[in-house]
């Protein structure tokens, strides 16, 4: 809204965890901009930044900017309530209404973050076995000596919601918006 971060991140995401409500957002996202076509909308160029739209919409004449406003708000509601019908009509798995173990849920629920470090160390084969541990808004990226030294199972069970491998030697384990705590723990952890 203010700062033009990317939607890239959250769009794939989407993709990934609700394919079918991602098929629909792309439809709705296609009648809105058949919608505001039809309405004459001419806003520049536009990052969804409010300043953006304040410059290029509110500022130049003849932009039919309110179009934008209405049609984007009526699409909304539209778009929350096809995607609650959705999810709960096929019980789509969107994140929080997955299936998963109870440890898992109370360790972050919990805030345990120093239990999620240390079950996560061990998974990753201990301390020996970590080169480097960095993150970013919603997963931790850590580099790793030898990949079958990783206790898949046991990683699972460390509060976190998935994890994969891009690269050999490279793994990311997503634990959400609380991540940055858990980092901070495993780093505490690594010093010991």
């Amino acid at each position: 809204f203010f700062g033009g971060i990317t939607t890239e991140p959250l769009e794939f995401t989407f993709v990934f965890i609700a394919p079918l409500l991602y098929l629909i957002y792309a439809i709705i996202v296609g009648i809105g901009a058949v919608l505001l076509s039809f309405a004459g909308v001419a806003i520049g160029y536009i990052r969804g930044t409010i300043f953006d739209f304040t410059i290029f919409g509110l500022l130049y004449e003849r932009t039919n900017w309110i179009f934008l406003v209405l049609i984007g708000t009526g699409l909304a509601v539209v778009t929350f309530f096809i995607f609650r019908w959705a999810i709960l009509r096929f019980d789509i798995k969107t994140p929080g209404r997955e299936e998963s173990s109870n440890l898992k849920n109370t360790l972050i629920k919990e805030k345990r973050y120093g239990e999620i470090a240390e079950i996560l160390i061990e998974a990753l084969g201990g301390k020996q076995n970590i080169r480097n541990v960095d993150n970013c808004i919603t997963r931790m990226r850590i580099d790793i000596e030898e990949v079958n030294k990783i206790d898949k199972e046991l990683m699972s069970e460390s509060g976190c919601t998935a994890f994969f491998f891009p690269s050999a030697n490279h793994v990311h384990v997503v634990y959400g918006p609380k991540v940055e705590f858990v980092r901070n723990a495993v780093d505490e952890a690594m010093k010991k």
